[in-house]
């Protein structure tokens, strides 16, 4: 059996996996209140539902780069988690791709190690900076110094816009993103069950996890008034640990409740085969989101975990380069139209990233044990954008 410090270790990096960090998180506290929809609300989610079921075919954007610049000099500021690693390959892969030279250093996560990271970027001389995650204010002299050098910064899954500003030319998941998965959640869970007896299990150590939390209360009470909706919040420690204990005993206290919400993928570890144990494995469905290949594995098997709100860490890469490349040819980082089913008055920037999503499901896993594209032969597909 494996430690619960391991098991800990292991849920922190599938966290990651949709980019983030503890303190990376954060909400937008002054967002205006989402307008309930017109038509019938339970018509609302299913055809959001129904919309992000559906596989892209194309990259969510096609404007062309007018001049891609040769020959510059791309340095990523890695994290130390696995999803780091899957990005970088699709960094390396693309700044390649684009005939740029490809530079990397990693750290803890830490304030001091991610200075220090970024003190070893600035001393490489780049022209193009990448980090993920961690918050301005650990790296706020050396985005500073970069900023002095007219040297832009690509960033993704810090709790800003889109285009933030001051030394961070984008910032590619947007705490929109993070409710809006929170919403998509909530319309999957109001479709999905029979009995509308509900569960959320939430994270409330990471706030971006309370973003997708409030996401999911704020659409469950619009689309299923009627549903019943517990909220349960994990502490970090419960993961693989105590947590699954807990969800069996939420389903034997009560038999109405047919289908759960986790906040992310990574608390799923233990967490079917704990429920399996107690004879409980057809009571009840789950949905997650930016999980991995547990994840996946779970939904191909049939156990407990029916969907997954999906990122692709590959393509995140690529659009990254793709961003840097637009930002240094004068054109600013590109965006998406959002479909109409991704359209929250208050939260103008969910979806502008030009990243695909998705909701997976059993019949849309070509390969467990692979990581979602997002969009088939992709690397071909920005290649075109670039003239390359």
């Amino acid at each position: 059996m494996k430690s619960s410090r391991t098991m800990v270790r292991r849920a922190l990096a599938l966290f990651v996996v949709s980019g983030l960090t503890i303190a990376a998180c954060g909400g937008d506290d002054d967002a205006s209140p989402v307008t309930a929809p017109s038509a019938d609300t339970s018509d609302v989610a299913q055809t959001r539902v129904d919309f992000f079921r559906q596989t892209a075919s194309d990259l969510p954007f096609s404007e062309p780069i007018t001049d891609v610049a040769a020959g510059k000099t791309l340095f990523y500021v890695q994290c130390s988690v696995p999803v780091c690693a899957e990005i970088a390959i699709g960094v390396e892969a693309a700044a390649a791709a684009i005939g740029w030279e490809f530079k990397t250093v990693s750290h803890q996560d830490t304030p001091d190690t991610v200075a220090s990271a970024f003190d070893t970027a600035i001393a490489a001389n780049p022209d193009v900076v990448l980090s993920s995650g961690n918050p301005r204010e650990w790296f706020e002299p050396q985005l500073a110094t970069l900023a002095a050098a007219g040297v832009p910064v690509i960033g993704w899954s810090m709790p800003e816009g889109y285009e933030p500003g001051d030394g961070i030319s984008v910032n590619l998941l947007t705490a929109d993103d993070y409710y809006f998965y929170g919403v998509l959640m909530a319309d999957y869970a109001a479709v999905t069950s029979t009995s509308k007896n509900l569960l959320f299990v939430g994270l409330p150590v990471f706030p971006v996890l309370s973003l997708v939390q409030q996401g999911f209360t704020d659409e469950i009470a619009r689309v299923c008034p009627d549903c019943t909706v517990d909220v349960m919040e994990a502490a970090l420690t419960d993961l693989g640990v105590n947590l699954p204990g807990q969800i069996v005993s939420k389903l034997q206290a009560n038999p109405e409740l047919d289908f759960i919400t986790y906040a992310f993928g990574g608390m799923l570890f233990g967490v079917p085969e704990a429920i399996e144990a107690a004879g409980l494995a057809d009571r009840s469905q789950a949905i997650s989101q930016a999980g991995g290949l547990l994840n996946f594995g779970l939904i191909a098997n049939g156990q407990h975990q029916v969907a997954e709100v999906a990122l692709a860490s590959e393509l995140l890469g690529w659009r990254a380069v793709d961003a840097a490349a637009r930002v240094l040819a004068g054109q600013g980082p590109g965006s998406a139209t959002p479909p109409t089913e991704a359209a929250l008055d208050g939260y103008p920037d969910i979806l502008v990233n030009g990243l695909p999503l998705q909701i997976v499901e059993a019949s849309t896993i070509a390969d467990p044990s692979s990581l979602w594209p997002g969009v088939d032969g992709f690397e071909a597909k920005f290649r075109a954008l670039w003239g390359k």
